[in-house]
């Protein structure tokens, strides 16, 4: 390789010009080349040269560097001509090594860099992580554990006053923007849906007062009710019944439901006998441990049920008025509750 040539391209926006500095320091001392090898067009002496065409030479130097290392700040992404050296680098097949900055989120992976595997530059471990594959990528020698913690320690102290001085983005990214709005457009579309339950139980508690006997009560709750909430606590119920062999048994289930809504009780291996084996036998129970497993699939989905139950509840008082005209059990808090529905 000629000597001009770089090891490593440092892409990045000239608006973060010191923070491009101390990085740079950084970047040298962590992955064990020199500064000259090196190509930053924000640097005296390491980007294009006096008299040259600053386009050329950027196209030049990505084109026979080894890496690219892209520090994605705001202004990065503000800046059309750092969005076309990325584009470069995925067209030549250059290993890209994305850094990103905050206040930048993942986010921009998948809005800038197709989901291409990052760093964040605040995360001194996953940095440090990163510059090792970047030495071992370009064929260097990593340099010794005491230089590269001395290097990250000092970028580390300076970090809080080059990031106060980062420039904001003047604009985000289409994908960032479309999630936003789209959860907008949810929060409003719940709002509604609360504001409309909230008036029509404003107007069942007062029909519900001027009530003289619990026919009259049965009559307005059922002129009041609304069945969507039927059909979610039955679609609950027969999920948690599918859900009963996976578990081990319908006692198992029913353990599970006692621990989520009160407290957990340690399963009587005389009174569930074959459930119970079958629960440890799936990995639903840990015998030694004395406890659900929490990473298990079902037991987790179980759990969230009872808590989308419970939630329902909570936001619908009519559910439960409703249920109590009926003589039905309507606390889900209770046991008994679960015991009867199901």
């Amino acid at each position: 390789m000629p000597k001009s040539d770089p090891i490593i391209f440092l892409s990045h926006a000239a608006a973060d010009k010191e923070l491009v500095e101390s990085f740079e320091t950084l970047l040298s001392k962590s992955v064990g080349i020199l500064s000259k090898d090196i190509f930053c067009s924000s640097l005296e002496g390491q980007g294009v040269p006096k008299g040259a065409s600053f386009v050329d030479s950027i196209r030049d130097k990505a084109v026979v560097a080894k890496a690219v290392v892209a520090l994605i700040t705001p202004a990065y992404l503000d800046s059309a001509f750092c969005m076309a050296e990325l584009g470069a680098a995925w067209a030549l097949n250059t290993h890209r090594f994305p850094i990103v900055v905050p206040p930048n989120t993942f986010q921009v992976m998948d809005a800038t860099l197709l989901g291409i595997v990052g760093v964040k530059l605040d995360n001194d471990d996953a940095l440090g992580q990163m510059f090792e594959e970047v030495s071992e990528y370009v064929g260097v020698q990593l340099p010794a554990t005491a230089v590269r913690s001395r290097a990250m320690r000092e970028f580390m102290r300076g970090w809080p006053d080059l990031s106060s001085k980062l420039k904001g983005a003047q604009r985000i990214a289409t994908e960032i923007h479309d999630d936003v709005v789209k959860a907008r457009d949810k929060a409003i579309e719940e709002r509604d849906s609360a504001e409309e339950a909230l008036s029509r139980a404003e107007a069942h508690i007062k029909a519900l007062e001027k009530a003289k006997d619990p026919a009259d009560v049965a009559r307005i709750s059922k002129e009041f009710d609304d069945s969507s909430w039927e059909e979610e606590l039955e679609a609950a119920f027969d999920e948690i019944r599918n859900l009963y062999w996976e578990l081990g048994g319908p006692e198992i289930a029913r353990l599970i439901i006692v621990e989520r809504i009160n407290r957990f009780m340690r399963p009587d291996g005389n009174a569930f006998g074959e459930q119970l084996d079958r629960a440890v036998e799936l990995g639903v129970y840990d015998p030694e441990g004395v406890r659900w497993v929490d990473s298990h699939p079902e037991v987790d989905r179980l759990r969230d049920i009872v808590d989308s139950v419970t939630h329902l509840f909570a936001m619908n008082a009519d559910i439960a008025t409703t249920l109590n005209a009926r003589g039905e059990k309507s606390d889900p808090g209770s046991i008994r509750f679960w015991e009867t529905h199901l």
